[in-house]
């Protein structure tokens, strides 16, 4: 194999060795390893949680996608973005569900009282400084809107539902960034 990368062009020659470089560094195996088994536990426990209260007309599996979701938006490499990120994405959470129950509460259910509730939280969203401008406030808003107008359960119920089924992922993907940095393979120091 040696004298077959030999007959590549200089470019290619590097592109193979940054390539086989990056490929020896176990870290990143490790890394997606960890994250992976992560996003299985949230998913456990949110598909476990979602059982004991019903709430998706007997599709548990919709709340753990949800809490697994979360894990892959709270967990970053060290402990500092996580906590960051998990705070963020809770803070996040709590609005969505409060702009989802005002539409849900005063607004008829119609795509333009939707559309402005959607534009209302991007620039709540902005205004108290969102690292994401909102993206994770509509994500929420969305989610309980869709939820509650496909299962007759009070709207409340479903915000609740959800605002756990994140706090669930958000707190696996924190203990996840905690303990993450005391796994060998997942520290910063590349050999």
């Amino acid at each position: 194999m040696p004298g077959r990368v030999s007959m590549l062009p200089e470019t290619a020659r590097r592109k193979v060795h940054e390539t086989e470089q990056r490929l020896d560094h176990w870290d990143a195996y490790v890394r997606s390893v960890y994250v992976t088994v992560l996003v299985i536990m949230a998913y456990l426990l949110g598909y476990e949680f979602d059982l004991i209260g019903p709430i998706h007309g007997g599709v548990a599996v919709v709340g753990a996608l949800w809490a697994a979701a979360t894990v892959l938006s709270v967990y970053k490499d060290d402990r500092v973005a996580t906590r960051e990120s998990f705070f963020s994405t809770m803070g996040s959470t709590f609005l969505g569900v409060a702009v989802a129950l005002v539409y849900l509460f005063w607004f008829p259910p119609h795509m333009w009282g939707l559309a402005l509730m959607i534009i209302l939280a991007m620039l709540i969203s902005q205004a108290v400084g969102l690292a994401d401008r909102g993206r994770q406030v509509v994500s929420a808003l969305l989610i309980i809107v869709i939820f509650s107008h496909l299962n007759a359960a009070n709207p409340w119920i479903n915000a609740a539902m959800r605002t756990a089924e994140v706090l669930i992922g958000a707190g696996v993907g924190l203990l996840g960034g905690y303990f993450g940095e005391k796994l060998p393979g997942l520290d910063k120091r590349k050999p």
